[in-house]
């Protein structure tokens, strides 16, 4: 019998209290449910509050702010390219700033992401690209399949770019071998 009532305690406090609540006056729920709507609109309000902190806001009209990239990913030969060409074309109005790409290289399940930091040893990224202007990368893929042998059996590349400020953009997915799903 007190494990009936410890369970119905624990889910719901409430309910816990339901059977004696016949001499409870009204006011008394009145209260209960104005206690329970603060502690949920404290946290909705600690929620919202975590959710703008980690947008990292620089001012209201900043968040209206659009920013059009055009990402483009090419290979030089039809199976199994040696160089991978990224443009990145910053189509918009308004400049941004980007960080490293991402490659990814996927197979039917399974994803391998590689950061992209620069060219010849030098970071490169984060990048400013302003308005109408276009960078463009040269990826050479035995870098890869020198450090993991497995990207060998990867299907496809493509890649993923991020600004300072959150912002996703994903390029055109590229074959790289054939296999009997494509």
């Amino acid at each position: 019998m007190i494990n009936e009532y410890s369970f119905l305690f624990f889910c719901s406090p409430l309910f816990s209290f339901s059977r004696f609540t016949s001499g409870v006056e009204k006011e008394t729920l009145v209260w209960i449910i104005i206690v329970l709507a603060l502690l949920l609109c404290a946290v909705l309000g600690f929620e919202l509050q975590r959710f703008l902190r980690r947008k990292k806001p620089k001012g209201f009209f900043n968040f209206f702010r659009t920013v059009k990239l055009d990402v483009v990913l090419e290979k030089d030969r039809l199976f199994r390219p040696q160089v991978l060409t990224m443009t990145i074309r910053n189509i918009g109005k308004n400049e941004a700033d980007i960080d490293a790409p991402v490659l990814e290289f996927r197979k039917i399940w399974t994803t391998r992401k590689f950061k992209l930091n620069g060219v010849n040893g030098r970071q490169i990224y984060p990048m400013y690209i302003g308005s109408g202007k276009t960078h463009q990368l040269s990826i050479e893929t035995s870098t890869f399949h020198q450090y993991d042998r497995e990207v060998k059996t990867y299907y496809w590349a493509r890649i993923l770019v991020s600004d300072v400020e959150g912002r996703k953009w994903k390029s055109n997915k590229v074959k790289l071998r054939k296999s009997l799903v494509t």
